[in-house]
């Protein structure tokens, strides 16, 4: 009897010891009416079994296959087949002893079915060391939480899928983080709700990324599940892969291709496209794509053709932006983030764009709403959770609805100027108010040209777009604006000229443009352009180098840009050559203005086309005032830009008395990269009195932040540093470091006295930009270069 005894308890500990475990828990892809898979990991064992069933009993089974993973963990696939569209099933798994749960799913209707229905977009969940229980509360407190509050009821009848733009982990070839900072946290999301995510640059391309993810196979042959599409009613979602080496033209022609089937579908209505990387980024400028802004123009043709209405997700930038193309009805939408660190507003280099009416530095997730009706349409909606300092519970902070049949606006009619002359400095178009046959339509935008033909504005001699709100820096830069009229710099005197303008509602529809009004400028009220070869057309004719390299360059000359006008334009800091900083100065003598200037009342305006590659380098144009022994006596603003666009930027200044001199300086900084792309176009100099005061910003800007200089010592630097504070009562302290080249750095840091210390030994060698926080407030700004 002892001995039967003992041969059971040592079975049943051998028994135990191979027991298996479910590491990560169920989940499902690429759901069809008629189909879906799951997917589940185990720490051993081969058995892939789902149980499954129109009711909590089950009932059915299937069997499927398992891959290894690491070391004996098992990852499990089961498609179920001839399922019934558009109903709830319940489930469970099984490998060995190990068994899940009961959970439940639902099967996607039929395109005919016209179902309305909801999914979700959320982006950059990789694991913040600082928030580690992020994603989870995104997840569950964010979008099951919201759902439930919202509208209650199953959540499996509340939302339909869930699209990721990539970076779900830190690193994709670290094993553990899949189960422990992704799949585990959002466990009670994904057992129900159909996942679909694109690799981030976070994911490195990692085969653990293409294992765990069963994603549609249409893509191009060779380079399977890295682009994709896949269709919910109305909707065609189409996945892309934006991350260096794959963004070839084989990704671009494959996106034509199904865009050219897409047009010819009935059954769909809109496109959703997602890809990791922004082409702009209000909140990151550094983390630009081109490709992306290829993907954008294909996008933007397939709706002018088709007439179905687009957009793209993406993240990289760690917050909330929706935007639009001028253009055509297509939307920009950065669904971040859902657990990445904040790129916090001043933190990074930040650009106001055109393209963009909202961005935030937040966490949260967008919801989509969408009708398949009579009258198609989605609502979408931003649903903020707060941000590193005070956390929101799913607050409405954005939305905006498309629909597929556009509403008409009425057109514009010019009120001024109408065959009317004005001073060329105080050029304000006026036209009338807003009007269309829904009167529930409200204005959005306004598009305003400037031609020297009345019959060809392709190449307009000025141009504005405003929309009726801009939050940009936690500020609204168009809250005062009814749009209505419009200030146009930058005419030339005596000169004639004609205008139109155009009006959009708020749902993306634009008015045909109204007829041509003429007007002519007058005099101007300042002097001729100072500068000599302003432009760059003379080489560098009367511009002196005085540091680096400057060079002047035609159209993509050394992989360049194409100039604002003329042939050519300047590159300070140089392409063909390079350099990390590059300066230029021109001397102007003004002694014959020497009697208005010491009044102390007389203007110096001036400014420029500037631009950039990728957001990275920074053009910088200013004014020295000198006096007759060539003594500096002052000094202007700088004008700054960096967006990638050529963008007009202007101002004035009072010219100091005794100016005899006034030195105009470009500057060029590298910030990233090889090349300093740093570039000027048409500069100006022109002198007058303070009360001509028509200067404004027509594109791209910064809105400059004020911010104090930190001292690091020492610096340079190779171990352990100090950054000096102000004042030693500050809170929550810390550093946000960025190298030069754009890449986001983690430093652990602390506080003693008024210094801030930090440790250099794991980075490595370069020049770094950083920003100190205390809290949400903003301490001030330096640089360190590592040895």
């Amino acid at each position: 009897m002892k001995k039967s005894a003992a041969a059971f308890l040592c079975f049943f500990f051998l028994h135990t010891l191979s027991a298996q475990i479910i590491k990560v828990k169920p989940y499902l892809q690429d759901a069809s009416p008629h189909s879906i898979f799951i997917l589940w990991e185990t720490d051993s064992d081969n058995e892939s079994t789902v149980e499954y069933g129109l009711t909590a009993d089950l009932g059915n089974t299937a069997t499927g296959t398992a891959q290894t993973t690491v070391g004996t963990a098992r990852l499990h696939e089961v498609e179920l087949e001839n399922l019934d569209r558009f109903t709830r099933y319940y489930y469970r798994v099984k490998t060995g002893v190990a068994v899940s749960d009961i959970y439940e799913f639902k099967t996607p209707p039929f395109a005919s079915d016209a179902e309305s229905f909801r999914m979700v977009a959320m982006s950059d969940m990789q694991r913040d060391g600082s928030f580690p229980d992020k994603f989870r509360e995104i997840a569950e407190d964010g979008v099951i939480d919201f759902l439930t509050q919202e509208i209650g009821g199953e959540l499996t009848d509340n939302l339909a899928l869930v699209m990721i733009p990539g970076d779900l982990v830190v690193n994709g070839n670290n094993y553990a983080s899949w189960e422990n900072t992704f799949f585990t946290p959002s466990e009670n999301l994904f057992s129900r709700i159909p996942v679909y995510p694109v690799p981030g640059n976070h994911e490195n391309n990692a085969d653990f990324f293409f294992q765990y993810f069963k994603l549609p196979d249409n893509g191009t042959p060779g380079f399977a599940e890295h682009w994709w599409h896949k269709d919910y009613g109305n909707v065609r979602m189409i996945g892309l892969d934006s991350n260096g080496g794959f963004t070839g033209q084989e990704q671009l022609d494959w996106l034509q291709n199904t865009l050219t089937a897409t047009c010819a579908a009935d059954s769909i209505d809109f496109v959703f496209a997602q890809l990791h990387h922004p082409h702009k980024s209000e909140l990151w400028t550094p983390g630009e794509s081109n490709f992306t802004g290829e993907v954008i123009e294909i996008l933007e043709q397939f709706t002018a053709d088709c007439g179905k209405p687009s957009l793209h997700f993406f993240g990289h930038t760690h917050g909330y932006s929706r935007g639009d193309s001028r253009d055509h009805k297509h939307l920009w939408i950065n669904a971040a983030t859902a657990g990445g660190a904040i790129d916090n507003w001043g933190e990074f280099p930040n650009a106001d764009y055109p393209e963009f009416s909202v961005s935030q530095d937040e966490y949260g997730f967008v919801l989509v709403e969408i009708t398949d009706s009579d009258d198609p349409q989605i609502v979408l909606k931003r649903i903020g959770r707060g941000d590193q300092d005070v956390v929101v519970d799913n607050e409405l902070r954005d939305s905006i609805v498309i629909k597929l049949i556009p509403d008409l606006v009425n057109i514009p009619s010019p009120q001024f100027p109408v065959n009317e002359e004005v001073v060329p400095e105080c050029v304000t178009l006026e036209a009338s108010i807003f009007s269309a046959p829904n009167a529930a339509a409200r204005h959005g935008q306004s598009h305003w040209q400037v031609s020297l033909a009345a019959e060809d504005f392709t190449n307009p001699a000025a141009e504005s777009w405003k929309k009726f709100e801009n939050w940009y820096f936690e500020q609204n830069t168009q809250a005062e604006d009814d749009l209505t009229d419009e200030d146009i710099t930058g005419l030339a005197e005596n000169t004639n000229y004609f205008w139109r303008v155009r009006y959009r509602d708020r749902e993306l529809n634009w008015s045909d443009w109204s007829a041509p009004a003429a007007f002519s400028t007058g005099e101007s009220a300042l002097s001729p352009n100072l500068l000599i070869n302003p432009g760059a057309e003379n080489d560098l004719a009367a511009w002196t180098t005085t540091e680096g390299i400057v060079e002047t360059l035609t159209t993509e000359e050394c992989n360049g840009i194409s100039p604002f006008a003329g042939e050519q334009y300047f590159a300070v800091g140089g392409l063909c050559e390079e350099s990390e900083i590059g300066r230029c100065v021109q001397d102007v003598n003004v002694v014959p203005y020497a009697d208005s200037i010491d009044t102390g009342s007389f203007a110096a305006h001036f400014g420029g086309y500037l631009a950039n590659f990728s957001g990275s380098d920074l053009p910088e144009m200013r004014l020295l005032f000198l006096n007759e022994n060539g003594e500096e006596i002052g000094t202007s603003e700088t004008l700054s830009s960096l967006a990638a666009a050529w963008t007009l930027r202007e101002t004035q200044t009072i010219i100091p008395a005794e100016t005899r001199i006034i030195r105009t300086e470009l500057t060029g900084t590298r910030n990233a990269g090889t090349d300093n792309d740093s570039y000027f176009d048409e500069l100006f100099l022109r002198l007058g009195g303070e009360e001509v005061d028509c200067s404004r910003e027509i594109s791209a800007v910064n809105i400059p932040v004020s911010l104090r200089t930190l001292q690091v010592v020492p610096n340079p630097v190779r171990g352990r540093a100090a950054v000096v504070l102000p004042r030693v009562d500050y809170d929550q302290v810390s550093l946000h470091l960025v190298h030069a080249n754009g890449l986001k750095i983690a430093c652990a840091a602390e506080v003693a006295d008024d210094k801030l210390y930090f440790s250099t030994e794991a980075l490595a060698k370069g020049t770094y930009f950083f920003v100190v926080r205390a809290g949400k407030d903003l301490v001030g700004e330096g640089k360190v270069v590592v040895l």
